[in-house]
């Protein structure tokens, strides 16, 4: 027993005497910074890794998201009233960004078609790198050609930027026909007094159009002033609400013309009401063709939670055919004349250095838009009116008087008036139904 322990201390003597080589320490630090290099590298690859799987999840579940905010309208918010702001935030319609440059470095781009049955409306950028694009050459005659027909710019509204280098256009074309798909902006620029046609080919994705709302056959008539007013229809859509009508068809029309008394409607107001409130007015249109006399009027798009609708006549304006004489008294007197249900007053008729000036009064918006004066046989046409003066009444209404003036003075007068404008308030409702 004593032998090993002699032994195990003659060993651990011989142990703690021992010197590490100076060499072996170095491998060591060297070996062990390695290995911590390599666990920090597997360590970051595996966090990568996780990262990137989590971006791919994320992505993934909100790729609608994504899809949405990158067809938002950026630029166009004050070309776009509130409805169409609207449908921007969620996401309605198609973008296009399709472009054309002239040589002149002045380009159209197409950025973003919205189509609904009222109407197809196309955002589209113009831009002059130069800073002139207020002074552009590009006509604003455009349509959309495709392969069954072609459809007509109907209107336009555009905003200039600041720096002058791009102008952004809201467009309202007809709606095209349902198989359509690929259309062809159809526009041009004038050089030099030439045209410079140029186009823009893109294709509809029809799962992006809208539709309508509302659409109803109404076939009402409202009667004004000897004239009949003839509701057609109704048409709403998510972009605007469209009232169509008639107020002459082509028979009507030929047997005025041939009767010599024609109507000329200059002013139609039919105010839309929804849940009793106004629906704001876009536009309106009257032409007079095959069809007869037509027209349309265009207004926002309707509430969602619509309950009641309702269309008001407001007021009907329209030049007509009267060909009627009326002898005047030159008495110092006045003279009232009943021209086609509207009362002229005559003032006093006045000789003033060889010619003859006759005052007169009516309510406002009546005018004498043809008319001349009979001196002793002679016709004599109006040379001016002049002294516009107005005057409202207690009951609220205006009645203005002015001075016509004539070449020319004599003792037997009469006042020939061979046409006549002038516009009725009415207070009629007509109730749509909306089931």
């Amino acid at each position: 027993m004593n032998n090993i322990e002699e032994i195990l201390k003659a060993k651990k003597l011989q142990v703690s005497e021992m010197n590490v080589p100076e060499e072996l320490e170095g491998r060591l630090r060297n070996a062990l910074n390695k290995n911590n290099q390599f666990r920090f590298g597997n360590r970051f690859r595996v966090y990568t890794a996780a990262m990137a799987m989590v971006f791919i999840l994320i992505l993934s579940l909100n790729y609608d998201v994504v899809a949405f905010y990158s067809k938002q309208l950026l630029g166009y918010d004050q070309v776009m009233n509130a409805s169409l702001k609207q449908l921007s935030e969620l996401g309605k319609g198609q973008p296009i960004g399709k472009s054309f440059t002239f040589d002149n470095q002045v380009s159209l781009t197409v950025d973003y078609v919205m189509l609904d049955e009222n109407q197809l409306l196309l955002f589209y950028t113009i831009k002059d790198p130069s800073g002139h694009v207020d002074k552009n050459d590009i006509t604003a005659f455009m349509s959309l050609k495709a392969f069954w027909g072609e459809y007509n710019h109907q209107s336009s509204q555009g905003i200039i930027n600041e720096e002058n280098t791009e102008i952004k256009y809201l467009a309202s074309f007809e709606p095209p026909k349902l198989f359509e798909k690929n259309l062809t902006l159809k526009f041009s620029r004038i050089l030099k007094g030439r045209e410079d046609p140029a186009e823009i080919s893109f294709t509809l994705n029809r799962n992006t159009a809208m539709g309508h709302t509302l659409k109803k056959t109404l076939n009402e008539t409202i009667e004004v002033d000897k004239t009949k007013i003839k509701i057609h229809s109704i048409l709403a859509s998510p972009t605007k609400t469209v009232i169509e009508g008639s107020i002459q068809n082509i028979f009507e029309l030929a047997k005025d013309q041939l009767n010599g008394e024609r109507l000329r409607a200059t002013d139609l107001t039919l105010k839309l009401i929804a849940n009793g409130k106004e629906v704001e007015r876009q536009g309106s249109g009257m032409s007079t063709d095959m069809k007869g006399m037509t027209f349309h009027c265009d207004y926002d798009p309707l509430p969602t939670d619509l309950e009641q609708l309702q269309l008001e006549m407001v007021n009907f304006g329209a030049d007509h055919d009267v060909n009627q004489q009326f002898k005047l008294i030159n008495d110092g007197e006045k003279q009232s004349l009943n021209i086609q249900g509207q009362k002229v007053e005559i003032n006093k008729i006045e000789k003033v250095q060889g010619e003859t000036q006759i005052t007169f009064s009516s309510k406002e918006g009546l005018i004498l838009s043809r008319v001349y004066l009979w001196i002793d046989g002679q016709r004599v046409s109006l040379e001016q009116t002049i002294m516009d003066d107005y005057e409202k009444l207690l009951d609220g209404t205006i009645i203005h008087t002015r001075t016509m003036r004539f070449l020319g003075a004599g003792d037997e007068l009469k006042l020939d008036v061979q046409r006549m404008t002038y516009t009725t308030s009415y207070d009629k409702v007509l109730e749509i139904p909306i089931n």
